[in-house]
């Protein structure tokens, strides 16, 4: 028989604080781009503002022509990945990765051989008083 678990006294769970109002503001920035360039383009960004802490939740690309469609991905000055080609939309998750103010997030793209293309990204995210 498997053995069972008995609890002799009850848990308390504390949630987490509730911050004040107008401390924290969601993060949306969307933005499309459409051409050829075979340079990295800016798609969409997001710099975390003066005095505030910001909490990055997702980042999502999509595109027209996949295989004609370079990805760069940049978090804090750190590069994720560069010149990486998906075969479908692609939303990489990151539970709240906190981020310093003036942190920015960047996603790039470029065409890989002149061809045009067109590309939409997402980020989202939080920043906090």
């Amino acid at each position: 028989m498997g053995s069972h678990f008995v609890l002799s006294r009850p848990i308390s769970v504390v949630p987490p604080p509730t911050p004040p109002p107008g401390a924290e503001e969601a993060v949306t920035e969307v933005d499309r781009y459409g051409g050829v360039h075979i340079e990295y383009q800016p798609l969409v960004s997001w710099t975390v503002s003066a005095g505030k802490t910001g909490y990055l939740r997702q980042v999502s690309m999509v595109t027209d022509t996949y295989a004609k469609t370079h990805f760069r991905l940049t978090i804090a000055g750190s590069e994720k990945f560069a010149d990486r080609l998906l075969q479908a939309p692609l939303t990489l998750t990151y539970p709240d990765l906190r981020l310093k103010a003036g942190a920015t997030v960047l996603l790039e793209v470029k065409s890989t051989d002149g061809t045009a293309i067109t590309v939409d990204g997402e980020i989202a995210g939080k920043e906090v008083s």
